[in-house]
């Protein structure tokens, strides 16, 4: 997935998770140790839409990511993911590992394909432990650990919803001809597990959003810096406004349910471990495009959308969308 937080600025986050939270030591020491935001272990299924809205599975990702609201937080500093009863680190994360930014959070990721649900388990079950270590002008500490299955040590991806298209009123008949100067209705099927995780103040998500051929975002259900922050498990609809959308142009429509599965607050580093999925519907605008702004013969796609598998003999690698992008670095404005 993409950034997934509560609801409230990340850099506000002060509360105190009541079953895993942090010892008196770690609380005194936590504005010394916060060299990132936050950690974060996943497991990540992806699925492209038909326009008869036949969902396909396209990867099966165990995913490792950083979170950090400025660049300048992850320099000189190496962060490390292990099995908890490994000494052996899954990945490392530097300062030039490709990264992005996306929905106001910068996040370096790294990721590994599996071709079904089952080699998923098999390489990482739900009663696996995982720890970070973190290693820079701070020092080196290791956090607490987090649980990929959560206190049930279970899996729990949520069902996968399709993505329904509305205008006016009417559902959208032709994807490749939806009208750029009309809002669009973008809704799904409930979050029917969504909750709030238990003895913590986060809850779990929805996302929505919508990016052009160039791979820039032009909408977005939430984001830190707005108001109402992210949109939680209660939402299934939201509403993309007229004339944000270009006439002949491609687009690529995202949703994500993610459900935290657990988190603790280790050294003052915020911690989630999650189980989602998430859609993507490639859609078009009708009419005449604009020849200033024709899609490349290449496509860009925004940094949190699946663009191919990791090869089979690697471990965690950077998110491949990431090295697919234009600069093969960064991504600053997806």
């Amino acid at each position: 997935m993409i950034i997934l937080i509560k609801k409230t600025i990340l850099i506000s986050l002060t509360f105190i998770l009541i079953s895993c939270g942090p010892s008196p030591e770690e609380m005194a020491t936590a504005e010394q140790k916060r060299d990132v935001d936050m950690t974060w272990i996943e497991k990540y299924v992806t699925y492209s839409q038909e326009h008869n809205g036949q969902l396909i599975p396209t990867d099966y990702h165990f995913m490792a990511e950083i979170i950090y609201t400025e660049r300048s937080q992850i320099k000189n500093l190496e962060t490390l993911v292990y099995l908890s009863t490994s000494n052996t680190p899954l990945a490392s994360f530097v300062e030039n590992d490709p990264y992005a930014l996306t929905n106001g959070l910068y996040y370096t990721r790294k990721s590994k394909s599996y071709d079904d649900l089952v080699s998923l388990e098999t390489a990482h079950p739900a009663t696996n432990q995982y720890i970070w270590e973190i290693n820079g002008p701070n020092g080196k500490y290791r956090l607490a650990p987090v649980r990929i299955g959560g206190p049930e040590m279970r899996t729990q991806v949520p069902q996968p919803s399709p993505i329904f298209l509305s205008q006016e009123g009417s559902a959208v008949d032709d994807f490749k001809k939806i009208d750029a100067n009309k809002a669009l209705n973008i809704s799904w099927n409930p979050f029917t597990i969504g909750g709030k995780l238990e003895g913590t103040e986060w809850e779990d998500l929805t996302f929505a959003l919508v990016s052009d051929c160039h791979g820039e975002v032009i909408y977005t259900s939430g984001a830190p810096e707005d108001k109402s922050g992210f949109a939680d498990f209660t939402v299934n609809m939201t509403t993309l406004p007229a004339d944000l959308m270009e006439t002949g142009m491609n687009y690529v429509v995202f949703i994500s349910q993610v459900n935290h599965v657990d988190a603790n607050i280790s050294y003052g580093i915020d911690q989630i471990s999650a189980n989602s999925f998430a859609v993507e519907l490639k859609v078009k605008t009708g009419g005449k495009i604009d020849q200033a702004r024709t899609c490349p013969d290449v496509e860009h796609r925004a940094a949190y959308l699946w663009s191919r598998k990791t090869p089979a003999n690697a471990g965690l690698m950077p998110w491949p969308t990431f090295l697919d992008s234009p600069n093969n670095s960064t991504c600053d404005n997806c």
